[in-house]
């Protein structure tokens, strides 16, 4: 009798850990769309900006470019923070004159829901959710990174936005590079910036950047700009891949729509919950 049963013990652990894998394979349903807000203004380019800088500002918008007060980005991504692939969809939330934004995001499991992440910074100060993997609330490495966090990905999305606010200082580093300096940090958590030699589009953005709480060390974080597509108008990286030092890749976030001037006050409010 024990031969019988340990066969179909074992034949039931890999009956699950094929079903665990297969659900893994699936990828996360989409967000349903949402409708933008009023059409943004639209502004000359800034005339003071570094060669590389105004060559790609250029080579996104042309001559002017939209005055973004706010927007919704939404997308569906391939997270790995422990090295195994978690199909997943996001809405990102994003308040220019607060310098604010908010992650709401979903892991699925055979397109179902099995890990929401709430992330919010809110003027500096962070809150991270994540469920039963526990809360980190307005503390200062966390803080500084989610400030990082910000500017790199309205780098990436809504350049409009670190192109024309007189906070940030772009300073030149070579003719496809450059490097930004963003409000309330040290010049080690700068940006550096570096473009296509041929496109003038962004292809990478590397800082050194507090990962975790309890690490006193910065890491070496960056985002490579792997595909370029138009997305309601707007000429953006539609495929985005993060990195910690030269770790296994941490996500890969694929955009699919973006929604300027949409009102983010409910979302930005409060933490959790569902909300457009």
């Amino acid at each position: 009798m024990v031969i019988p049963l340990l066969l179909v013990l074992v034949a039931l652990i890999i009956v699950l850990l094929a079903g665990g894998w297969l659900g893994l394979q699936v990828r996360a349903p989409r967000f349903p769309p949402v409708s933008p807000g009023p059409a943004p203004r639209l502004l000359p380019l800034p005339a003071d900006l570094p060669a590389p800088v105004q060559r790609f500002a250029s080579a996104v918008f042309g001559a002017r470019l939209p005055e973004v007060r706010s927007a919704l980005v939404i997308g569906r991504a391939r997270l790995a923070p422990t090295g195994l692939p978690l199909p997943s969809r996001f809405r990102f939330y994003y308040d220019a004159g607060r310098s604010s934004h908010y992650h709401e995001i979903q892991a699925t499991w055979f397109s179902l829901p099995i890990l929401h992440i709430h992330e919010r910074n809110l003027e500096g100060h962070a809150t991270l959710d994540l469920a039963m993997m526990g809360r980190v609330d307005n503390t200062p490495r966390t803080n500084r990174a989610a400030i990082q966090g910000y500017w790199a990905e309205v780098l990436a999305w809504l350049p409009a936005i670190p192109l024309t606010d007189p906070r940030v200082r772009w300073e030149a580093v070579d003719a496809a590079t450059a490097r930004l300096h963003l409000p309330g940090l040290e010049d080690a958590e700068a940006f550096t910036v570096r473009f296509d030699p041929g496109t003038g589009l962004l292809s990478e953005i590397e800082t050194m950047r507090y990962r975790d709480e309890s690490l006193p060390e910065r890491r070496r974080w960056r985002n490579r700009f792997l595909a370029w597509d138009v997305v309601n108008g707007l000429h953006v990286p539609v495929r985005v891949q993060t990195q910690w030092d030269d770790d296994t890749p941490w996500a890969t976030w694929e955009i699919e729509q973006i929604a300027l001037n949409v009102d983010v006050t409910a979302r930005l409010a409060r933490v959790g919950g569902h909300i457009l």
